[in-house]
């Protein structure tokens, strides 16, 4: 009897040791361990019980790591009440091959931390431009400590957004030296890990297992030492490279006319884009509408402005200057990018940034990348 008794309470003891141990410990389940290209790699992640009203705020960044060429693919999600319920397109571009999928959990939400090092008084608040590539422009403000320090509230936007500052104080110009820093894009410590297997393609599942990869918050790919190979090729320019790393979609049309902005200091030189482009393209002409905006015109029809390939509204492109831009790729009619853009002509412009931004330039304009859409494509 004694010895029933004992099996009991230990039986009892283990059930409630798995119940702590799962109230401390992340959920996460994917939809299949095995995809094929087009099917949807759906994720689900929740907090721990205990964790739920610590971590009111919390991002859950999805790393995904080719176990053969180490290449790593990056996502990131807000949790929502404590979960995160999202779902990924395996592309074609996706080839056959086993992958890890790697969860890592962030305290707190996309924040933007600046600094303007010079700023004086008449900079104790500076205004700024948000551009969504919804179409949606969010104009506000934000105060400067003594320190010339600011810090934004949380924001949740997808994709990507520019930001543009500028001084609360009308000036002719633009003056502001703006340096900005966003935790969730910094090395990290994450407060929860977890790590799932899966395949793409008809083929075996490969052998690996926790025990054999081992996960590293620094990109694969940047510690792997290439063969030794002698390559032999035409040198590129700044701005073939620029185009071939940032341009995408519809936008890698070879029938576009280009205008380069890295290499040449035409553009850089030129008092305004609009008037470059009335130099460089016949018959595109400049009108100003009801809310006197700048509209381009190809041939009577109103042009599709693009920004870093997001749709903008009227008169937002007069944020850019000249020697902002990398690149100017200008479509001939129809270019039929979506179903609201119809077939008129369209003017990409493309900022520059990462390596090819220009050092001397004075910064204040970004383009950031927020969270990952709840229904994105992995590619």
């Amino acid at each position: 009897m004694n010895a029933i008794r004992k099996l009991l309470i230990l039986l009892v003891f283990l059930f409630i040791n798995h119940v702590l141990n799962a109230q401390d410990s992340l959920t996460v389940s994917l939809s299949s361990n095995a995809f094929k290209n087009g099917d949807s790699l759906e994720l689900f992640c929740q907090l721990p019980a205990a964790q739920m009203n610590k971590l009111k705020a919390a991002t859950l960044h999805v790393w995904i790591d080719d176990l053969k060429s180490k290449k790593r693919w990056k996502f990131r999600y807000p949790f929502v009440n404590g979960a995160v319920n999202a779902a990924l397109l395996v592309s074609e571009a996706i080839p056959t091959g086993n992958y890890a999928v790697n969860f890592l959990v962030q305290s707190g939400f996309y924040r933007i931390y600046g600094s303007i090092p010079d700023a004086g008084k008449r900079d104790s608040v500076v205004n700024y431009v948000m551009q969504t590539g919804n179409k949606k422009s969010l104009i506000d403000k934000v105060s400067v400590n003594r320190n010339g320090d600011f810090v934004m509230k949380p924001m949740l936007f997808q994709d990507t957004a520019r930001f543009v500052f500028s001084p609360a104080v009308k000036t002719k110009e633009n003056y502001l030296e703006v340096s900005l820093r966003i935790p969730v894009d910094s090395v990290f410590e994450p407060i929860y890990t977890s790590t799932r297997f899966v395949k793409v393609g008809d083929i075996p599942t490969a052998a690996y297992s926790a025990e054999s990869y081992q996960f590293s918050v620094d990109d694969p790919e940047e510690t792997q030492l290439l063969p030794d190979v002698t390559v032999f090729a035409k040198t590129k320019t700044k701005a073939q490279l620029y185009e071939e790393e940032y341009t995408s979609g519809f936008f890698k049309n070879g029938d576009a006319k280009t205008f380069d902005g890295i290499d040449s200091d035409e553009l850089a030189k030129a008092p305004s884009l609009g008037w470059f482009l009335q130099q460089k393209v016949p018959g595109i002409t400049i009108e100003t509408d009801s809310a006197d905006n700048e509209v381009f015109k190809w041939r009577g029809e109103i042009c599709n402005i693009f920004i870093d390939e997001q749709l903008m509204m009227p008169g937002e492109h007069q944020t850019i200057m000249p020697r902002e831009i990398a690149l100017i790729k200008v479509f001939s009619p129809p270019f039929n990018y979506s179903m609201t853009t119809g077939f008129a002509g369209a003017i990409a412009i493309y900022t520059k940034r990462g390596r090819y931004a220009d050092m001397n330039m004075p910064r204040y304009a970004f383009r950031l990348r927020g969270y990952t859409p709840f229904d994105a494509v992995w590619k």
